[in-house]
């Protein structure tokens, strides 16, 4: 009875005074799943393909297409998945979705974030292979990205960090560097990627030039995802006003991204791996161009939301009709710690309080048990544990 006691003392005084490490608040099993090799092929009634990618298809997954029509998942059979059209979507119409306002001269730029979960990801026609471990060039095309947002005026800061291997666990790795570059407060984050897909789906000609079409990837899993979709389907209305057929559909899918870090982050497929490496960096130039019409060319009140610490995000949305402004909640991530701590003490302490009852009988033989541990043992096993370091 007694070491059981203060064993369970012991836990509550380690739990409680020890800093531990920041865990997220989210569902750890479902970070975001691609195939590791191949592609899912997904077909409407009509069998015809609709979408083919890297990523693992799961029922109620959505895809919003090229031509805005909404297509949800009945049916999934291996790599071959079946799905029927719902409706077709109202993306907001360009005059709403573009953000111009601009910022005083003084104002100083908005920061950018990139980086790459998958860091091996690699174009066959230049490198010989789909992935190179340690050196995938799809860092190189997220140069092409970040020098594209420099000349436009933008500060970025692009995390070459590697998260190899390219498993499971790769989006847990990305997720300590994306919290790392959201402490420089970004205006948005994007994790540049490259899919797996036969050519002829990502490859298209704009203004006389090769290039790759671009894919938008939404998670379900997280408490920013309607935000999230918002903000992806205002991207692709910006960019099909100005580059119709860059980007190729939005990928609502089973999976979390790290996009419940900030209601500004999103997962861009660049190409797939028999795309050219020149094609893609072309595209995320295209794509760069479009950039402040969703963002705001010099400031955050361009219409990209601001989370702040006090779990709060405040949302501009800036239509030349004065705007408007909606506020919305979500969990800090950092909270998630404070929670955890409390809720284990709680449980213990509960735990220990009723096996002390039913042990004695009463509470007041409880109260006992309790006042002579504290008393005499507690005091006693501290003692000893001081003797031993000295």
């Amino acid at each position: 009875m007694r070491y059981l006691v203060k064993i369970v003392l012991t836990i509550i005084v380690l739990v409680s005074f020890t800093e531990l490490p920041v865990i997220a608040a989210v569902d750890d099993s479902i970070p975001g799943n691609e195939l590791v090799s191949g592609y899912v092929t997904l077909i409407d009634n009509r069998g015809v393909i609709v979408l083919q990618t890297g990523h693992e298809v799961h029922l109620g997954d959505e895809y919003i297409s090229e031509d805005n029509i909404l297509y949800e998942v009945i049916a999934v059979e291996g790599t071959l998945a079946r799905c029927r059209s719902m409706e077709t979507v109202s993306i907001l119409a360009p005059d709403n979705a573009i953000f111009v306002q601009a910022p005083p001269p003084e104002a100083p730029k908005p920061k950018i974030a990139i980086y790459h979960s998958h860091t091996d990801e690699s174009y066959i026609p230049n490198d010989g292979t789909p992935t190179q471990r340690g050196n995938g060039s799809i860092m190189v095309v997220g140069d092409a990205f970040e020098k594209k947002l420099t000349e436009l005026g933008y500060q970025v800061d692009h995390s070459k960090t590697l998260h190899d291997p390219h498993d499971a666990n790769a989006y847990q790795r990305s997720r300590r560097t994306a919290m790392k570059l959201l402490q420089q407060q970004p205006i948005a984050i994007f994790d540049v990627h490259r899919d797996s897909a036969p050519l002829k789906v990502y490859s298209t000609t704009i203004n006389g030039e090769n290039v790759s079409k671009l894919l938008l990837v939404v998670g379900r899993q997280n408490q920013n995802q309607k935000t999230t979709l918002d903000y992806a389907r205002r991207i692709k209305a910006a960019t099909d006003a100005q580059y119709r057929g860059l980007i190729r559909g939005i990928f609502i899918a089973h999976g979390n991204y790290n996009q419940d870090l900030s209601p500004r982050a999103l997962l861009i497929e660049v190409g797939t791996q028999y795309n050219t490496r020149e094609a893609a960096e072309r595209s995320l130039s295209l794509f760069a161009d479009v950039v402040p019409s969703f963002l705001g060319p010099g400031s955050n009140s361009g219409g990209v939301a601001e989370a702040s610490q006090s779990g709060t995000y405040t949302e501009m949305n800036d239509n030349n009709s004065g705007g408007n402004t909606q506020t919305a909640s979500y969990v800090p991530t950092d909270a998630a710690p404070a929670y955890d701590i409390l809720g284990i003490t709680l449980v213990v302490v509960g735990c220990t309080v009723a096996f002390l009852f039913l042990s004695t009988g009463s509470w007041q033989e409880a109260k006992k048990k309790l006042k002579h541990f504290f008393k005499y043992e507690f005091v006693n096993f501290l003692g000893s544990r001081k003797k031993r370091k000295e």
